[in-house]
């Protein structure tokens, strides 16, 4: 039916050429149209419009306001990771320092050591050649009084023989 309607609407119109009475409705409709939305819809939409701008302008805030706070967080964490390596860089030198010194050290107390091993062991060698020594010239001694008394051939007292043999120690140890 509406296609019936339709189809003489536009046959009429074609007919009669322009029809000032179907403009001038057309007209009234639109202004009516336009008071009707002005009246129930038009604040509606442009207070959802004002809202949707609001809201827009909040969400490209918000997106500046995280991007500088992901900005600043990245200085920082750049900064901490600088500081970290600039701590990290000093305590290896230190380490090295420490480990110089402390090699320093053990090698001095080695070098210590071995002086005091050195030198007991001269110590030791001076002592046992002394005691050689003695005891060589006690071996000299017992065996010039042998020597002596036989050729003497007398026998001599312990206290002859004691003075006797302390000589022949002391002329023995002088040569």
């Amino acid at each position: 039916m509406v296609k019936d309607l339709l189809f003489l609407a536009t046959e009429h119109s074609s007919h009669q050429g322009v029809n000032i009475g179907n403009i001038i409705v057309n007209i009234l409709a639109f202004i009516i149209l336009l008071v009707l939305l002005k009246k129930y819809a038009w604040d509606k939409l442009l207070n959802m419009l004002e809202e949707r701008q609001k809201l827009v302008e909040s969400q490209l805030d918000d997106a500046e306001r995280n991007q500088a706070e992901a900005l600043e967080l990245l200085r920082q964490n750049q900064e901490k990771l600088a500081n970290a390596q600039a701590e990290i860089k000093e305590m290896m030198e230190k380490a090295r320092e420490q480990s110089k010194i402390e090699k320093n050290s053990i090698l001095n107390d080695a070098k210590e050591q071995a002086g005091l091993l050195k030198e007991n062991a001269r110590r030791d060698i001076e002592d046992e050649k002394n005691r050689a020594i003695d005891e060589i010239n006690k071996q000299i001694a017992e065996l010039s009084v042998l020597v002596a008394s036989k050729i003497i051939e007398k026998e001599l007292d312990a206290n002859t023989q004691g003075a006797l043999v302390d000589k022949i120690i002391k002329e023995v140890g002088n040569k």
